[in-house]
């Protein structure tokens, strides 16, 4: 799951800043970095996963749990004409400023599932960011944080995992040679049987059958 809302978190910025940035919409830490060889070009923004906050049960099963993500979008902008162009943005379409990326991206995904299940994202705290590979460098960094929080089920205390198909979730535990049991067998049908109080036998019997994709 963090995967896939990631990559829609930056489809969605992509296609919704269009100009505004110079740089496809990436996935980088750009704490780790030199913010210009991450984007290449400015003003860029790049999106992290930044951390689960929380999770707790959410049945009386203690199998499914409710989980809190937090991801991070960084904005990045880059002006040497001064500081107000660099955070408010210049005359020209090239120079948006670091605000109106930071108001363009809460605006986008405030809101939004972004076609997934998960809660709809809530925005969070905003901060500027500093560091070495910024200083000096007419570059300012800010980070746009939003939180959401999706589904997660545990397994069967003492089993593992037993993916049925390639798609499954848990398919990686096949491609890395993890530990796997064999699926359960497919519910097929069910049985009925009727009885009358005081009689052994079943007064009548029945069989379910259930119902397939390949049934007509």
């Amino acid at each position: 799951m963090i995967t896939t809302i990631e990559k829609v978190l930056c489809e969605r910025l992509q296609q919704g800043l269009g100009r505004m940035v110079n740089n496809p919409v990436v996935t980088w830490n750009v704490l780790a970095t030199d913010i210009g060889v991450a984007l290449r070009q400015l003003p860029g923004v790049c999106v992290v996963f930044s951390g689960i906050t929380n999770s707790r049960a959410h049945d009386n099963s203690r199998r499914r749990f409710l989980v809190t993500g937090r991801f991070s979008v960084f904005v990045v902008d880059y002006n040497l004409r001064s500081n107000e162009a660099l955070r408010h943005g210049g005359p020209g379409a090239e120079e948006p400023g670091c605000y109106r990326l930071i108001r363009s991206v809460r605006r986008l995904l405030t809101g939004q599932d972004l076609g997934l299940e998960i809660d709809y994202l809530k925005p969070e705290g905003v901060r500027p960011v500093a560091g070495q590979a910024f200083n000096d460098k007419g570059v300012a960094l800010y980070e746009c944080v939003f939180s959401t929080q999706w589904m997660e089920d545990a397994l069967d205390n003492g089993h593992w995992p037993a993916p049925e198909l390639p798609t499954d979730d848990d398919a990686d535990f096949v491609r890395w040679k993890g530990r796997i049991e064999k699926p359960l067998p497919w519910h097929e049908s069910t049985r009925m049987a009727y009885f009358q109080p005081g009689v052994a036998d079943p007064v009548a019997e029945d069989i379910m059958h259930n119902r397939t994709d390949n049934d007509d």
